[in-house]
């Protein structure tokens, strides 16, 4: 090794005299000669091997050849056959090896040709990049960051790609804030990295900062048009705005530059689902179904290890699962065909054809050799379980039931544990009055509005009364906006379902709000109508308010506010103070179910909210304190906030 170094240099020295000397034939002639001595006959063979699919013969040359550029090669030869464990050790070495290689030579190569260590850098790069890869395939998400991270902050610091990249890696172990940071370095490095600016959005889309994700996914694509990602990053941010038109747009883009990805379909499905475009959500819903469906497959997903395809998982009833392959089966021969060296598109291409035809797989399996005829059907992707479940919730809103369940049962036997497979299923058991079935499907979701409205809805049918009105309040809380925002009509219309179902509880309320009154004791009245104003439907809500705020009229002693509604209206104004709106929004909202008659606490919500941008909430509670202080020294400018705010939310800000 120290030999050939040495033979190196001088040759690179005599190459620079024979520069000086403008010998540009010897120049030449000596370019050649390092060229084609710096690759062995050994790694030459090796890659001949590789090249024409011999792949186990490569890795075994290799193995046996001591070559100084073994490493480098099965680091490349087992990460482009999904080996991932075993490249992990050879790219560890190439990366290793990389850095001893350092001094002399290859800087010397890079200054003759006026590069200053671009070579090394983008060599390095490639290894770097290929364990970074290893490890986060095996599910060493920590290993492959804080590799990354040494890259891009010691050995080739200031690599706005690595940091773009190191983003990525931060956003997928969802560390969104660390992602936030590596972006905008990248961004500082590079102002014209898509990639940076499209990761950066990312992690401020799952922060719930939906105006910082969209402003940095719009730089994305103004860099690079073709960015399809930025735009459905972007459709789905639009979504949690509830600006469903623009949702619509910008996945429509997506789908434009990127025809054949199946989410940005199924995304468009969702934005027409919440707009009420049901027929459209459909045909939406349906091409990502079909961008998940094999014609003629035999449903199973494969692996390449050691040169053969391996079966890496088997569709439920599909036609592998009746030919009893199983999970793990090496695939040795495809129709009398050898398939060793064969990668995951050739293997594919040959399983495919046409339905009820037959396609003959020889498996090795516990070293046994077993031939499986399997005759292709039609296949449905597992992927395809929320597009089908989105659909069901399409047909349940339609009204048609049947299609809906039918759906909602073929999601939940593609993939159980997929959360729109889970709603869908929990929607098409509660409209069938399975309610147990119903809440077992429905409290599995963690996260999602309408899973929590149908889980209280179920309650309210049982005649689980509190626990319906709890859950019901848990989305008042949790999500303010999207649960009364009139743009999400199928929302709407299963509040309003809900809502209905409480008329009983809150006709309960307001018998004995009246028993109260006409017995003279105001107080208590006023606690029941607090009470029943919690359930009201939109008509009753604004019934129930009159009376209280005549009641007040009549006697504003009724409108001292308790000293537990005070405490959570005086944190929220500290709390203000120090900038805090979000927290702030919280305890005025705790005061406000304590005390729902006291003017000014929907005043100071209205404003907290208008600073969070959450208009439809503001507009509510100052709509609130108009009716209830119309003669309010700043009753006029609180007409004035309302109509700013409208403009507000049709420009979509």
């Amino acid at each position: 090794m120290k030999k050939s170094w040495i033979l190196l240099i001088l040759i690179i020295s005599a190459v620079k005299r024979a520069i000086v000397m403008r010998k540009l034939f010897l120049a030449c002639l000596l370019l050649i000669v390092i060229l084609s001595g710096c690759v062995s006959n050994n790694y030459k063979d090796g890659w001949n091997f590789y090249n024409q699919g011999q792949t186990e013969k490569a890795i075994q040359y290799f193995e046996e050849t001591r070559d100084e550029h073994c490493p480098n090669c099965l680091c490349k030869i087992y990460s482009d056959i999904g080996e991932y464990a075993k490249a992990i050790k050879y790219c560890e070495s190439a990366v290793v090896s990389w850095k001893s290689w350092t001094p002399t030579g290859y800087s010397d190569i890079d200054k003759m040709f006026g590069r200053d260590g671009l070579l090394m850098t983008e060599d390095k790069s490639f290894w770097v990049n290929s364990l970074v890869d290893a490890y986060s395939k095996t599910g060493q998400k920590e290993r492959a960051i804080d590799t990354l991270k040494r890259y891009v902050t010691i050995d080739i610091p200031n690599n706005s790609n690595g940091f773009a990249r190191l983003a990525g890696l931060y956003y997928d172990n969802e560390q969104h804030d660390e992602a936030i940071t590596a972006g905008k370095r990248a961004i500082e490095l590079n102002p014209d990295n898509a990639v940076a600016y499209n990761n950066l959005g990312a992690a401020y889309g799952m922060k719930k900062q939906y105006d910082e994700a969209i402003r940095a996914l719009q730089k994305a694509i103004v860099i690079d048009p073709k960015m399809s990602g930025s735009y459905d990053w972007m459709g789905h941010f639009l979504m949690e705005k509830n600006a469903y038109n623009e949702a619509v747009e910008a996945l429509k883009k997506s789908i434009e530059v990127a025809p054949s990805i199946a989410s940005s379909h199924e995304a468009l499905a969702k934005a027409y689902y919440k707009m009420g475009r049901y027929d459209d959500a459909i045909a939406a819903a349906n091409r990502a179904i079909e961008l998940q469906t094999i014609p003629g497959g035999i449903g199973i997903s494969i692996d390449v290890k050691n040169g053969y395809p391996v079966v890496k998982g088997v569709v439920n009833n599909g036609p592998a699962k009746k030919a009893v392959i199983q999970a793990g089966d090496k695939i040795i021969e495809i129709d009398g065909k050898s398939t060793e060296g064969w990668n995951t598109e050739k293997v594919v291409q040959s399983i495919k054809g046409t339905v009820g035809t037959q396609v003959v797989l020889t498996i090795e399996r516990n070293d046994n050799k077993i031939k499986k005829p399997v005759t292709r059907e039609k296949i449905v992707l597992e992927g395809a379980a929320s597009s089908i479940g989105i659909r069901s919730l399409i047909y349940r809103h339609k009204g048609d039931i049947n299609k809906a369940f039918s759906d909602a049962e073929d999601a939940s036997a593609l993939n159980p544990s997929n959360d729109l497979a889970r709603l869908s299923l929990g929607a098409a058991y509660l409209d069938r009055g399975q309610y147990d079935e119903s809440i077992k499907q429905l409290s599995q979701i963690k996260y999602s509005s309408t899973a929590r409205l149908l889980e209280a809805t179920t309650y309210a049918k049982q005649g689980k009364m509190k626990l319906a009105v709890n859950f019901y309040f848990s989305i008042m809380d949790a999500y303010p906006e999207e649960a009364i925002s009139p743009k999400n009509i199928p929302l709407m219309n299963d509040r309003m379902a809900l809502l209905q179902t409480f008329k009983p509880f809150v006709k309960e309320h307001r018998d004995k709000a009246r028993s109260f009154e006409s017995k003279g004791q105001e107080k208590e009245a006023l606690s029941e109508l607090s009470e029943a104003l919690k359930t009201a439907d939109e008509t009753e809500v604004q019934d129930i308010q009159e009376t209280i705020f005549s009641m007040i009229r009549k006697n504003p002693l009724l409108a001292e506010v308790p000293e537990d509604a005070r405490k959570y209206a005086l944190r929220g104004e500290v709390l203000i103070k120090e900038g805090n709106f979000e927290q702030a929004a919280t305890e005025f909202k705790k005061a406000i179910q304590i005390a729902p008659y006291a003017a000014r606490l929907y005043y100071n919500s209205a404003l907290i909210n208008a600073e969070l941008k959450k208009y439809h909430e503001a507009i509510r509670h100052m709509k609130i304190y108009v009716k209830a202080a119309p003669d309010a020294p700043d009753a006029r400018a609180a007409k004035d906030e309302i109509i700013k705010w409208e403009f507000m939310m049709e420009k979509g800000k």
